[in-house]
Parts: structure tokens; sequence; C-alpha cells
């Protein structure tokens, strides 16, 4: 599942919750210099984990797409891997086109004005 939308909308906050409350699952935020280092360096092993795998900000090394597409034809099971990204990451010239048909996304708005006051919108 990819999980897409505009910057602080909430995609980094959502897998750190779904992450948490699932014993088998890694987190990994391409945020982080190194951990981007080591994505760009071996993406196969960079996936390569027991259980579900989320990938903060795959925008940042789309070349791990590829090696995601080659584990979900391997060992193709629902909710191994959870990705956000802040850019429409497969319109992004440089993502290759490796998962479609493969990935359901979803796109995460930000709250609006009347959600975080608690009332409808347009009433202040």
């Amino acid at each position: 599942m990819l999980v897409q939308g505009a910057r602080q909308a909430g995609k980094s906050t959502l897998m750190r919750i779904i992450t948490r409350g699932s014993p088998d699952a890694t987190a990994r935020t391409l945020d982080d210099p190194d951990m981007r280092a080591a994505a760009t360096a071996d993406p196969k092993s960079f996936v390569d984990v027991p259980g579900m795998l989320a990938i903060d900000e795959i925008q940042r090394v789309p070349e791990l797409l590829l090696a995601i597409k080659a584990d979900v034809d391997e060992r193709p099971r629902r909710g191994r891997f959870l990705l956000t990204g802040s850019a429409r990451v497969f319109a992004l010239k440089s993502v290759p086109d490796a998962l479609l048909g493969r990935v359901q996304t979803i796109e995460l708005w930000p709250f609006s004005q009347g959600e975080i006051d608690h009332t409808p919108d347009g009433v202040r």
C-alpha cells in the first residue's frame, strides 16, 4: 500500500501508529541519510525483512521500487509493504512503473480548519 499526500498531512504519523501496533513490522525513513545510503547501496537487502516493512518517503530512493516489485512477485502476500511519499510517487520521471497493478494507493489529505476546530467548515 502507498499512502501519498501533501507535506504535513500525517503520513509519517499514520505509518508509526500502524507499525507500533504490529509486532512483526519494521519501519524505516528515507529522510535519514544513513538509511537512504543503505537503501541506495543494496535495495534488495534493504527490503528483505521477515514481516511488514514500512518505508517513509519512498520517492527519495526510487530504485527501491524495483526491489519491492521483485519481492512481491517472489513472495506475494498482502500487507507486506507500507510506503509513504510526499510527492505523487508514480508521476515522478525517475520512478519506474514497477508497482503499477501491484499496489493500492491512498491519498491522505490534511485536516480542514473545521476538523481542527471541531466545527463545521466555514463556521468561526
